[in-house]
């Protein structure tokens, strides 16, 4: 993690370098975006990604308890998804299609070719492409997190309702609370550096801005995986209160017959009642098991993290608004 960091302070050296060469490096030094770039959104997505990278596939075999595979497809779907999630490829892809369509790379091309080559329009663009890239990589992994989840929320369930049934998938539920704090803070800090220093607006439309719709992407990215595994559950549940349904009627029937026998009607009377108790001991016990993987801890987490998008914004505008005057 160090190394990552050094990084980060090497590019700033060798951009204060390229600067100086040329002449601007009190532009350079006064410009806060990029400040905020590098020692702001940088680091969380380095941290983000180097946390992934450890946790991911410790997070995959802790989850080999909760689904009904063997051993050779439960390896199978963790070799597909540490394939997925780790490939440089989905992030080379992403940082082409951001530069080209969501930045202003072609632009400085154009004003580089018209203004002519200098060091410090090269180093531009050299570090707007390592930012890009950086970034898809965040995303990259952040979506992967959410993949994983998902996948996993998909597969055969091999769990034991109870009481005790939140406390099977709580490595899950961490692991999809820790992809919604990456995405929420990844979100408000890409909105805080977009916005800062904007002229004011009204609370009306900070409040139905752009933001609100990633918030809403973001709640639905963590919600569907435990809906997923909500629907198991039910199943789950209605496939074994019917076959207690069944048993019930069967012991029933064969109370019925032992209280017409002479002989051994108060032991098998006996025996039949005590299978029917451990029956309702078993029925009352599937009624009560939750039918979420996830508990209100879990729903007040993910509330504080979903209004962290909301407060960033609402505090960069009180900002802008004593900025711009």
């Amino acid at each position: 993690m160090i190394v990552r960091f050094s990084l980060l302070l090497l590019i700033w050296l060798s951009g204060l370098l390229v600067y100086g060469v040329d002449g601007l490096a009190g532009d350079y030094l006064s410009n806060s975006q990029l400040l905020s770039i590098l020692f702001v959104n940088c680091p969380i997505i380095l941290f983000g990604t180097y946390m992934t990278q450890h946790a991911l596939p410790e997070a995959i075999s802790s989850f080999k308890e909760l689904v009904d595979l063997d051993d050779d497809s439960f390896r199978k779907l963790s070799d597909r998804i540490e394939k997925i999630s780790f490939s440089f490829i989905p992030c080379l892809v992403i940082g082409i299609v951001y530069t080209l369509l969501l930045t202003d790379v072609s632009l400085d091309v154009q004003r580089t070719l018209v203004e002519g080559v200098t060091l410090h329009s090269l180093w531009g663009l050299f570090f707007v492409s390592f930012n890009n890239i950086l970034t898809s990589t965040g995303f990259w992994l952040g979506f992967s997190i959410w993949l994983t989840v998902f996948q996993i929320s998909r597969q055969p369930l091999k769990v034991e309702l109870s009481m005790g049934l939140i406390e099977k998938f709580r490595g899950l539920s961490m692991l999809n609370f820790w992809f919604s704090l990456f995405y929420f803070l990844a979100v408000s800090i890409s909105f805080a550096v977009s916005v800062i220093g904007a002229p004011a607006v009204s609370l009306t439309e900070v409040l139905f801005s752009p933001l609100l719709v990633f918030i809403v992407i973001g709640v639905a990215c963590v919600i569907i995986p435990f809906y997923n595994i909500h629907r198991a559950l039910i199943g789950l549940k209605k496939r074994e209160l019917s076959e207690i349904e069944v048993e019930y009627e069967r012991l029933r029937i064969e109370l019925d017959e032992a209280s017409r026998r002479v002989e051994g009607v108060e032991v098998g009377a006996f025996a039949t009642m005590s299978r029917l108790f451990s029956l309702q001991i078993r029925e009352r016990r599937l009624r009560e098991a939750p039918e979420w993987p996830i508990d209100m801890g879990f729903v007040s987490k993910l509330a504080s993290v979903v209004l962290i998008p909301a407060v960033v914004r609402i505090a960069v505008e009180l900002f802008n608004r004593l900025y711009m005057r």
